[in-house]
């Protein structure tokens, strides 16, 4: 293994003093006394620090992986590790040596047996073998998470978790020691299990020595699969848009309503956010294409006047509007009195929201924009996805903070007998 290949050349380390040293790199699986560690000390390193894993580069929505277990006992057999995030997305890792094509099919294809064995699975299954494997009680998979992220409910991480499980949507890191020839023919190898939505990559594990004998392990992308697929968003049967990924940063999820893409979304919306009327709460974070905001004291339990941020995948529109429930007259009457007020109220910039109906004739009163959704598809660095996150941000807290002191008079004047 002296003579492997690899795209990156030797780390060079400059000391306190200036001096340079060029590292030794040191084969995965040469003997302790090569300067080697074998694969249980690397699996147990890269399990216990996930965090030097480079899964965001990968996709960042598996970004903050916890890890959850070693040695999980699937049906094909024994997975290496598992780690979980906030949203509940779950990355399985095998921990390899790349001896020879053959092996590296061979682990393939295990790993991909795995994903097929947690795809058949629900969240219940899922729980009680990471149970097994800690060797304790109660939901010790929700409990991993929340110690990392005290705010997670426990309803919508079960939630997120059965939805992936559902749909196959996973990680596969298979990590090794970076002999890389042929490790492109995978993506052709994978196309055999695409009814799972699991993104796969080959992360080469290259250890270095310096002269004080210390060892350095760097974690880096060897290979991944970029398949390029096609989104189609659909408009009363008939298609709509095309989206097409162009690379495998902006290849993220299947454009559908339950993606945990529009969670994401939405969570980087309201993280740290906070309208500048107090009295409102921020909502939590769903995936779903609109983002509620009820109005309080409405009368009817938050149901007749409603704030939404919205997601337009029929229009390619980003909007945030207020709306009444048409089956509510108080809630319609109110809403347009509000109306002929708009332009009586002080607003940012001057930017005044305008008044317009849905196609089957709802009236709203907000803001909008054309917004080609196609963001949603790309990675939360994307100049795209920032703006599109400030936006939503600046134009619901204006809409939100504006009009909702005048609507608590409006419901103060117009009291049902």
């Amino acid at each position: 293994m002296s003579s492997q290949t690899t795209t990156y050349g030797n780390l060079i380390r400059v000391g306190s003093c200036g001096a340079p040293e060029v590292l030794r790199r040191v084969p995965l699986g040469a003997n302790t006394s090569s300067g080697g560690i074998d694969e249980p000390t690397l699996q147990d390193l890269l399990f216990r620090f996930p965090q030097t894993l480079p899964i965001a580069e990968i996709d960042p929505s598996y970004s903050g992986a916890v890890p959850v277990c070693k040695e999980l006992v699937l049906p094909a057999g024994y997975a290496d590790a598992l780690y979980i995030n906030q949203l509940g997305r779950i990355t399985l890792a095998e921990f390899k040596l790349w001896r020879n094509p053959q092996a590296r099919r061979e682990v393939i294809g295990q790993i991909l047996d795995y994903a097929k064995d947690l795809a058949s699975w629900n969240y219940e299954d899922l729980q009680r073998q990471v149970s097994l494997a800690l060797g304790e009680t109660g939901n010790a998979l929700y409990d991993l998470v929340r110690a990392h992220h005290p705010d997670i409910g426990e309803a919508e991480f079960v939630d997120n978790v059965t939805r992936n499980l559902r749909r196959g949507e996973f990680l596969l890191l298979i990590i090794g020691d970076g002999i890389q020839e042929g490790a492109a023919s995978i993506v052709d190898f994978v196309q055999r299990y695409s009814g799972l939505h699991f993104n796969l990559g080959l992360v080469e594990a290259a250890l270095y020595r310096d002269a004080a004998d210390s060892l350095m392990v760097q974690p880096r992308i060897l290979a991944r699969t970029e398949i390029v697929q096609r989104f189609v968003i659909e408009t009363d049967g008939a298609v709509a848009q095309d989206v097409r990924s162009v690379d495998a940063d902006a290849r993220q999820e299947p454009h559908s309503q339950d993606d945990t893409g529009t969670l994401r979304f939405w969570s980087a919306v309201v993280r740290d956010f906070s309208f500048q009327d107090n009295t409102v709460s921020v909502p939590n974070p769903k995936a779903d294409w609109m983002l509620a905001v009820p109005v309080r004291r409405d009368g009817t339990g938050g149901l007749g006047l409603n704030f939404y941020g919205h997601l337009n995948d029929r229009k390619n529109e980003f909007d945030c509007y207020l709306v009444p429930d048409r089956k509510n007259e108080r809630a319609k009457r109110i809403f347009e009195g509000l109306v002929p007020e708009v332009p009586n109220l002080d607003w940012a910039n001057d930017e005044q929201p305008e008044r317009w109906e849905s196609a089957n004739g709802q009236p709203r009163l907000g803001f909008r924009t054309e917004k080609n959704l196609a963001f949603l598809l790309f990675s939360e660095e994307q100049t795209a996805y920032i703006e599109s996150v400030e936006w939503m941000r600046q134009h619901l807290d204006k809409l939100v903070s504006t009009l909702n002191p005048l609507i608590q008079r409006c419901l103060e004047d117009d009291q049902p007998d």
